[in-house]
Protein backbone atom coordinates (compact mmCIF):
# COMPACT_ATOMS: atom_id res chain seq x y z
CA UNK A 1 0.00 0.00 0.00
CA UNK A 2 1.18 3.27 -0.46
CA UNK A 3 2.61 5.68 1.89
CA UNK A 4 0.43 8.45 2.82
CA UNK A 5 1.34 12.39 4.22
CA UNK A 6 -0.85 13.80 6.18
CA UNK A 7 -1.45 16.49 8.96
CA UNK A 8 -0.93 15.05 12.85
CA UNK A 9 -4.26 15.82 14.92
CA UNK A 10 -4.33 16.01 18.45
CA UNK A 11 -5.78 12.25 18.59
CA UNK A 12 -2.27 11.48 17.12
CA UNK A 13 -0.37 11.98 20.63
CA UNK A 14 0.03 8.42 22.31
CA UNK A 15 1.28 7.32 18.64
CA UNK A 16 3.75 9.80 17.87
CA UNK A 17 5.09 9.90 21.32
CA UNK A 18 5.82 5.98 20.96
CA UNK A 19 7.40 6.50 17.58
CA UNK A 20 9.73 9.39 19.02
CA UNK A 21 10.41 7.74 22.15
CA UNK A 22 11.22 4.28 20.38
CA UNK A 23 13.04 6.23 17.75
CA UNK A 24 15.53 8.35 20.15
CA UNK A 25 15.82 5.49 22.88
CA UNK A 26 14.08 7.73 25.39
CA UNK A 27 11.92 7.20 28.64
CA UNK A 28 8.17 8.19 28.77
CA UNK A 29 8.95 10.89 30.84
CA UNK A 30 11.13 12.91 28.49
CA UNK A 31 10.29 16.25 28.53
CA UNK A 32 9.45 16.43 24.03
CA UNK A 33 6.83 14.37 24.84
CA UNK A 34 4.98 15.70 27.77
CA UNK A 35 1.34 16.20 26.71
CA UNK A 36 1.50 20.10 26.88
CA UNK A 37 5.03 20.71 24.98
CA UNK A 38 3.75 18.64 22.00
CA UNK A 39 0.10 20.84 22.07
CA UNK A 40 2.08 23.99 22.09
CA UNK A 41 4.52 22.63 19.52
CA UNK A 42 2.08 21.11 16.67
CA UNK A 43 -1.58 22.21 18.00
CA UNK A 44 -1.82 25.04 19.88
CA UNK A 45 -2.67 28.63 18.72
CA UNK A 46 0.34 30.43 16.53
CA UNK A 47 -1.13 33.47 15.05
CA UNK A 48 2.17 34.00 12.93
CA UNK A 49 1.21 30.53 11.08
CA UNK A 50 -1.96 28.53 10.31
CA UNK A 51 -1.10 25.62 8.36
CA UNK A 52 0.08 22.37 9.74
CA UNK A 53 3.28 22.21 12.03
CA UNK A 54 3.83 18.43 11.86
CA UNK A 55 3.22 15.52 9.64
CA UNK A 56 2.94 12.09 9.50
CA UNK A 57 3.80 9.41 7.19
CA UNK A 58 1.30 5.88 7.11
CA UNK A 59 1.03 2.78 5.30
CA UNK A 60 -1.39 0.22 6.29
CA UNK A 61 -2.74 2.52 8.61
CA UNK A 62 0.31 2.66 10.58
CA UNK A 63 2.72 5.55 11.22
CA UNK A 64 5.98 5.24 9.51
CA UNK A 65 7.43 8.50 9.93
CA UNK A 66 6.81 11.90 11.72
CA UNK A 67 8.66 15.29 11.50
CA UNK A 68 7.38 18.33 12.97
CA UNK A 69 8.05 21.76 11.73
CA UNK A 70 9.35 25.04 12.81
CA UNK A 71 8.50 27.52 10.52
CA UNK A 72 10.86 30.05 9.26
CA UNK A 73 10.47 33.31 6.70
CA UNK A 74 14.09 34.26 6.03
CA UNK A 75 14.35 37.29 3.17
CA UNK A 76 10.48 36.83 2.08
CA UNK A 77 10.56 33.23 1.41
CA UNK A 78 8.85 30.63 3.33
CA UNK A 79 10.70 27.30 4.69
CA UNK A 80 10.88 25.41 7.97
CA UNK A 81 13.42 23.76 10.34
CA UNK A 82 12.69 19.97 11.11
CA UNK A 83 12.22 19.30 14.66
CA UNK A 84 11.58 15.69 16.01
CA UNK A 85 12.38 14.17 12.51
CA UNK A 86 12.14 10.11 13.08
CA UNK A 87 11.06 7.44 10.91
CA UNK A 88 10.44 3.55 11.86
CA UNK A 89 13.44 1.23 11.95
CA UNK A 90 11.17 -0.92 10.26
CA UNK A 91 10.38 1.38 7.57
CA UNK A 92 13.45 2.02 5.65
CA UNK A 93 13.28 5.35 3.43
CA UNK A 94 10.41 6.58 5.19
CA UNK A 95 12.71 9.66 6.30
CA UNK A 96 13.64 10.19 2.97
CA UNK A 97 10.20 9.93 1.35
CA UNK A 98 9.05 12.23 4.39
CA UNK A 99 12.19 15.10 3.01
CA UNK A 100 11.00 14.31 -0.35
CA UNK A 101 7.55 15.51 0.00
CA UNK A 102 8.51 18.55 2.56
CA UNK A 103 10.75 19.48 -0.34
CA UNK A 104 8.06 19.87 -2.56
CA UNK A 105 5.87 21.82 -0.07
CA UNK A 106 8.34 24.89 1.30
CA UNK A 107 11.06 26.32 -0.71
CA UNK A 108 13.89 25.71 1.81
CA UNK A 109 14.57 23.24 4.84
CA UNK A 110 16.92 24.11 7.41
CA UNK A 111 19.09 21.17 9.31
CA UNK A 112 21.00 22.63 12.78
CA UNK A 113 22.44 20.13 15.03
CA UNK A 114 20.96 16.39 15.50
CA UNK A 115 22.69 13.52 16.24
CA UNK A 116 25.71 12.53 14.25
CA UNK A 117 24.12 10.00 12.31
CA UNK A 118 21.87 12.57 11.16
CA UNK A 119 24.83 14.81 10.34
CA UNK A 120 25.97 12.18 8.27
CA UNK A 121 22.79 11.19 6.30
CA UNK A 122 21.26 14.97 5.53
CA UNK A 123 23.86 15.41 2.19
CA UNK A 124 22.43 12.48 0.60
CA UNK A 125 18.88 13.65 1.02
CA UNK A 126 20.66 16.55 -0.75
CA UNK A 127 21.05 18.99 2.08
CA UNK A 128 24.55 21.23 1.69
CA UNK A 129 26.50 22.35 4.75
CA UNK A 130 26.02 26.60 4.47
CA UNK A 131 27.33 28.08 7.87
CA UNK A 132 29.18 26.70 11.23
CA UNK A 133 27.32 27.22 14.69
CA UNK A 134 29.38 28.45 17.48
CA UNK A 135 28.09 27.81 21.20
CA UNK A 136 29.25 29.23 24.10
CA UNK A 137 28.62 29.57 28.01
CA UNK A 138 29.46 31.64 30.85
CA UNK A 139 28.62 30.51 34.68
CA UNK A 140 26.52 33.57 36.06
CA UNK A 141 26.09 32.20 39.60
CA UNK A 142 29.18 29.48 40.53
CA UNK A 143 28.27 28.37 43.69
CA UNK A 144 24.43 27.58 42.74
CA UNK A 145 25.59 25.61 39.75
CA UNK A 146 27.82 23.26 41.49
CA UNK A 147 24.59 22.18 43.29
CA UNK A 148 23.02 21.71 40.20
CA UNK A 149 25.13 22.04 36.80
CA UNK A 150 28.40 20.27 37.58
CA UNK A 151 30.17 17.09 37.60
CA UNK A 152 31.06 15.43 40.65
CA UNK A 153 34.52 14.83 40.14
CA UNK A 154 38.22 15.63 41.43
CA UNK A 155 37.68 19.22 39.12
CA UNK A 156 34.82 20.67 41.49
CA UNK A 157 36.64 22.65 43.41
CA UNK A 158 39.06 24.36 40.57
CA UNK A 159 36.32 24.58 38.36
CA UNK A 160 34.21 26.48 40.91
CA UNK A 161 37.65 29.06 41.47
CA UNK A 162 37.57 29.25 38.13
CA UNK A 163 33.81 29.62 37.89
CA UNK A 164 33.54 32.11 40.07
CA UNK A 165 36.46 34.63 38.65
CA UNK A 166 34.95 33.75 35.16
CA UNK A 167 31.51 35.34 36.68
CA UNK A 168 32.74 38.29 37.94
CA UNK A 169 32.93 40.20 34.87
CA UNK A 170 29.00 40.04 33.63
CA UNK A 171 28.35 43.66 33.67
CA UNK A 172 25.70 45.63 31.75
CA UNK A 173 27.79 47.63 29.20
CA UNK A 174 27.98 51.61 29.93
CA UNK A 175 25.47 53.94 27.97
CA UNK A 176 23.12 50.28 27.41
CA UNK A 177 19.76 49.42 28.83
CA UNK A 178 17.62 46.84 28.39
CA UNK A 179 13.54 46.58 28.80
CA UNK A 180 12.09 44.00 29.49
CA UNK A 181 8.50 43.66 27.42
CA UNK A 182 5.47 41.78 29.12
CA UNK A 183 3.89 39.04 26.13
CA UNK A 184 0.46 41.54 25.76
CA UNK A 185 2.98 44.80 25.06
CA UNK A 186 4.42 43.04 22.22
CA UNK A 187 3.82 45.33 19.14
CA UNK A 188 4.80 45.08 15.45
CA UNK A 189 7.48 47.86 14.89
CA UNK A 190 10.44 48.17 12.16
CA UNK A 191 12.56 47.02 14.82
CA UNK A 192 11.30 43.43 14.89
CA UNK A 193 12.16 43.18 11.71
CA UNK A 194 12.85 40.20 10.43
CA UNK A 195 10.00 38.59 13.39
CA UNK A 196 6.17 39.66 13.89
CA UNK A 197 5.28 40.45 17.53
CA UNK A 198 2.94 37.71 17.26
CA UNK A 199 6.05 35.19 16.53
CA UNK A 200 7.61 36.56 19.65
CA UNK A 201 4.24 36.32 21.82
CA UNK A 202 4.36 32.85 20.24
CA UNK A 203 7.58 32.28 21.95
CA UNK A 204 6.23 33.19 25.15
CA UNK A 205 3.55 30.98 25.96
CA UNK A 206 6.09 27.93 25.89
CA UNK A 207 5.05 25.29 28.61
CA UNK A 208 8.67 24.56 29.88
CA UNK A 209 10.74 27.27 29.28
CA UNK A 210 10.36 30.49 30.82
CA UNK A 211 10.47 33.78 28.11
CA UNK A 212 11.56 36.88 28.20
CA UNK A 213 11.64 39.52 25.39
CA UNK A 214 13.49 42.78 25.73
CA UNK A 215 14.54 45.74 23.86
CA UNK A 216 18.06 47.30 23.79
CA UNK A 217 18.58 50.50 24.08
CA UNK A 218 22.31 52.59 23.82
CA UNK A 219 21.41 56.07 25.61
CA UNK A 220 18.13 57.12 23.62
CA UNK A 221 18.83 55.12 20.80
CA UNK A 222 17.23 51.82 19.42
CA UNK A 223 19.62 49.19 19.31
CA UNK A 224 17.71 46.04 18.59
CA UNK A 225 16.08 43.38 21.41
CA UNK A 226 16.76 39.60 22.29
CA UNK A 227 15.14 36.95 23.81
CA UNK A 228 16.22 34.79 26.85
CA UNK A 229 14.74 31.53 28.11
CA UNK A 230 14.79 29.98 31.27
CA UNK A 231 15.01 25.98 31.45
CA UNK A 232 17.17 23.49 33.67
CA UNK A 233 19.10 26.02 35.22
CA UNK A 234 20.19 27.88 32.16
CA UNK A 235 19.37 31.35 30.57
CA UNK A 236 19.44 30.67 26.57
CA UNK A 237 19.89 33.68 24.55
CA UNK A 238 17.57 32.12 22.27
CA UNK A 239 18.00 35.15 19.74
CA UNK A 240 19.87 38.30 19.56
CA UNK A 241 18.62 40.62 16.89
CA UNK A 242 20.80 43.77 16.16
CA UNK A 243 19.63 46.92 13.78
CA UNK A 244 22.88 47.38 12.20
CA UNK A 245 25.14 44.11 13.35
CA UNK A 246 28.70 45.52 13.74
CA UNK A 247 31.44 44.96 16.13
CA UNK A 248 31.39 47.74 18.30
CA UNK A 249 27.34 46.83 18.56
CA UNK A 250 27.74 43.18 19.10
CA UNK A 251 30.21 43.13 21.83
CA UNK A 252 27.82 45.67 24.06
CA UNK A 253 24.58 43.57 23.29
CA UNK A 254 26.10 40.40 24.15
CA UNK A 255 27.09 41.56 27.26
CA UNK A 256 23.87 42.98 28.06
CA UNK A 257 22.55 39.96 27.27
CA UNK A 258 24.23 38.23 30.16
CA UNK A 259 24.00 40.98 32.76
CA UNK A 260 20.00 40.50 32.16
CA UNK A 261 20.29 36.64 32.25
CA UNK A 262 22.17 36.88 35.40
CA UNK A 263 18.88 38.73 36.78
CA UNK A 264 16.81 35.94 36.32
CA UNK A 265 15.26 33.50 38.98
CA UNK A 266 16.86 30.00 38.26
CA UNK A 267 19.60 30.92 35.93
CA UNK A 268 22.53 29.51 37.19
CA UNK A 269 24.69 29.22 33.92
CA UNK A 270 24.31 31.49 31.02
CA UNK A 271 24.32 30.02 26.80
CA UNK A 272 24.47 31.27 23.32
CA UNK A 273 24.99 30.40 19.64
CA UNK A 274 25.09 31.64 16.80
CA UNK A 275 26.92 32.06 13.70
CA UNK A 276 29.36 34.35 11.60
CA UNK A 277 32.73 35.91 12.49
CA UNK A 278 30.85 39.00 14.14
CA UNK A 279 28.81 37.17 16.55
CA UNK A 280 31.35 34.67 17.38
CA UNK A 281 34.06 37.30 18.48
CA UNK A 282 31.42 39.58 20.21
CA UNK A 283 30.54 36.76 22.49
CA UNK A 284 34.21 35.49 22.92
CA UNK A 285 35.13 39.32 23.94
CA UNK A 286 31.94 39.46 26.29
CA UNK A 287 33.31 36.74 28.74
CA UNK A 288 31.27 33.60 26.82
CA UNK A 289 33.77 30.59 26.92
CA UNK A 290 33.25 29.05 23.01
CA UNK A 291 33.07 24.91 22.90
CA UNK A 292 35.62 23.81 20.83
CA UNK A 293 33.46 21.80 18.27
CA UNK A 294 31.32 24.08 15.84
CA UNK A 295 27.61 22.49 14.32
CA UNK A 296 26.93 22.03 10.99
CA UNK A 297 24.27 24.23 9.88
CA UNK A 298 22.29 22.52 6.00
CA UNK A 299 20.18 23.84 4.13
CA UNK A 300 17.83 22.37 1.55
CA UNK A 301 17.46 24.94 -1.54
CA UNK A 302 16.96 23.45 -4.37
CA UNK A 303 14.81 25.88 -5.72
CA UNK A 304 18.37 28.30 -5.08
CA UNK A 305 15.37 31.60 -4.55
CA UNK A 306 16.79 31.77 -0.82
CA UNK A 307 19.69 34.44 -0.92
CA UNK A 308 20.98 34.83 2.61
CA UNK A 309 23.41 37.60 3.66
CA UNK A 310 26.23 36.98 5.03
CA UNK A 311 26.05 37.90 8.51
CA UNK A 312 22.88 36.34 8.52
CA UNK A 313 22.40 34.59 12.77
CA UNK A 314 21.35 30.86 12.99
CA UNK A 315 20.39 31.40 16.72
CA UNK A 316 18.59 28.51 18.96
CA UNK A 317 14.94 30.33 17.84
CA UNK A 318 15.43 28.83 14.76
CA UNK A 319 14.42 26.10 15.91
CA UNK A 320 14.05 24.35 19.01
CA UNK A 321 17.34 25.40 20.72
CA UNK A 322 15.72 27.56 22.80
CA UNK A 323 13.38 25.16 24.89
CA UNK A 324 14.61 21.92 23.95
CA UNK A 325 15.66 19.80 27.67
CA UNK A 326 17.77 16.92 26.61
CA UNK A 327 18.74 16.19 30.00
CA UNK A 328 22.30 18.16 29.97
CA UNK A 329 23.04 20.22 32.53
CA UNK A 330 26.14 22.09 31.20
CA UNK A 331 28.51 23.32 28.63
CA UNK A 332 31.13 24.24 31.48
CA UNK A 333 33.00 20.86 32.42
Amino acid sequence: MKSVLRPTTPDDLSAVSELLLRVFGAGPDAPFVQSAVMHWKYWGPRADYSAPRAYVLERDGAITAHVGLWPLELNGIPGVHMIDWASAPEAPGAGLLMVQKLNAMFDFIIAMGGSKMTRTILPAYGFVEHAQQWKGARPIHPVRQILTHQHRNWKLIPRLGRNLMWSLGAAAPAGWTADQIAPEQVEDSASLVPRSAAFFRYLMACPVARVHFYQMREGNTPRGHFVLSVIRGQARLAGLWLREMKPEFARPAYALAQAEGRKLEGANEFTAAGSGAVTEQAARESGLRLAGEMTPVFLLNKKKNLTLPPDFQFQPVENDGFFLDDGSYSYLT
